[in-house]
C-alpha cells in the first residue's frame, strides 16, 4: 500500500509567530507532520500543522488558500476551532484563533472524549460503483487516505470487491468493510498519500465537482 502514516512530534519553537504583538509573546510549538482539516464555507481541505501557539498556528497547504468568509480547523479527534487567515505565501498560511487563546497542549495532544482517527473529507460526489461486472450509480459521502463512504440504494455484501469511478477521481479499487442501511464503508487496496488526497480535494472543489445533490434512485443503473 502506497499510503504513508503521518508521524508526529512537538517541541518548543522560537521562530517568529503567526502575526501580531500578542502572538509574538505566545510560546510556540513545532508540529511535525500533524494532519488537520481546514473548513472554508463548508468545503473541506487537508493541511499539515507546522507550528502552533495559544493564539494561532501555521499550516502547510497543497493549494492556494481557499477564499471564504468562515474558516475552521478540525483535528483528527473531531475538535473544531474557529480561525481566521492572517497571511498566505509559499505554500503556507498563518491563522489566528477567533475565540481567544486556546489550550495549546490540548491541541498538541488532541485530547478529547472521542478517539483520534484518520482525517475524512466530507463530499457529495456522484460515482459509479462496479461490482460483479455490474455498474450502478451511487454517491460518495466522504473520502480518506485509506477508504471512503458510499451511499447507494443497492446492497453490497461485506468484503465485496468493487471499483469506484467518477469524473475527477482516479479509479478506486477496494472492498466493503462495513454496511449500515444504505451506507457502505469501503477500504482501498491502494491508499492515497496525504499530499495526493489534499490536491485531489482542492481540485474537486475548484472544478465544482464535489458539491452535488444526491442522485435520485430513479437514475440508478442496473
Amino acid at each position: 500500500m502506497r499510503s504513508r502514516t503521518m508521524g508526529q512530534a512537538s517541541e518548543p519553537h522560537n521562530d517568529p509567530p503567526v502575526d501580531g504583538a500578542e502572538q509574538r509573546a505566545a510560546r510556540r510549538y513545532a508540529l511535525l507532520l500533524r494532519a488537520g482539516k481546514l473548513i472554508c464555507d463548508g468545503q473541506e481541505f487537508l493541511c499539515i500543522l507546522r507550528d502552533a501557539s495559544a493564539t494561532g498556528f501555521k499550516a502547510r497547504l497543497f493549494h492556494l488558500l481557499p477564499q471564504g468568509g468562515h474558516y475552521e480547523l478540525e483535528l483528527g479527534n473531531g475538535t473544531r476551532y474557529a480561525v481566521e487567515p492572517v497571511w498566505a505565501r509559499d505554500g503556507h498560511a498563518g491563522f489566528r484563533f477567533c475565540g481567544g487563546k486556546v489550550d495549546v497542549h490540548g491541541l498538541l495532544e488532541e485530547t478529547s472524549q472521542y478517539p483520534r482517527r484518520q482525517i475524512r473529507l466530507k463530499l457529495e460526489l456522484p460515482v459509479m460503483v462496479e461490482a460483479h461486472g455490474i455498474a450502478r450509480a451511487a454517491v460518495l459521502r466522504d473520502l480518506s487516505q485509506q477508504g471512503a463512504l458510499i451511499e447507494s440504494d443497492f446492497v453490497l455484501a461485506l468484503r465485496q470487491p468493487l471499483l469506484i469511478e467518477a469524473h475527477g477521481l482516479p479509479p478506486l479499487a477496494g472492498r466493503v468493510r462495513w454496511r449500515r442501511g444504505t451506507a457502505h464503508g469501503v477500504v482501498f487496496h491502494t491508499g492515497f498519500r496525504l499530499d495526493e488526497l489534499a490536491t485531489l480535494a482542492a481540485r474537486l472543489h475548484s472544478e465544482g465537482l464535489a458539491m452535488f445533490p444526491a442522485i435520485p434512485a430513479a437514475l440508478a443503473l442496473g
